[in-house]
């Protein structure tokens, strides 16, 4: 994937899972972009981010609640840089997925997607119609 005239990507990253959020910067060095990583409670700092991902299993909260946070985020920003959100999470809470995609996220992949092919994943989300 290119990077435009401001550099790398950024990434907000919103999970609560150690070895997902190692992953998931692993995975960012090769579009490349740059990755922060925040708990489901906690304010993100830094920005503005181009993709914020939402991992479905952060914290006990609902998806509409995790997407919701992602909103007020990528809303707080957007005279600056207009953010996607994506929403992960396992193939079998399709529940949970459909909640996600009905709470305003962009794009709703699986966990597995999310992990494996990180840069067909924010290429294919960059590359839909503009947010908001």
């Amino acid at each position: 994937m290119a990077t435009d005239c401001r550099g790398p990507l950024s990434i907000l990253l919103i999970t609560s899972d150690l070895m997902v959020s190692s992953r998931i910067a692993g995975a960012a060095a090769g579009i490349p972009a740059t990755v922060a990583s925040v708990g489901p409670a906690a304010e993100p700092g830094g920005g503005p981010f181009d993709v914020i991902v939402v991992d479905l299993e952060a914290g006990r909260r609902s998806a509409a609640d995790l997407v919701g946070r992602a909103r007020r985020s990528a809303a707080s920003q957007a005279e600056l840089r207009p953010a996607r959100i994506v929403a992960f999470g396992p193939h079998v809470a399709v529940e949970r997925l459909a909640e996600a995609k009905a709470a305003g996220a962009d794009l709703v992949v699986t966990r597995g997607e999310a992990l494996q092919s990180l840069a067909s994943v924010v290429s294919r989300v960059r590359s839909g119609p503009s947010p908001g």
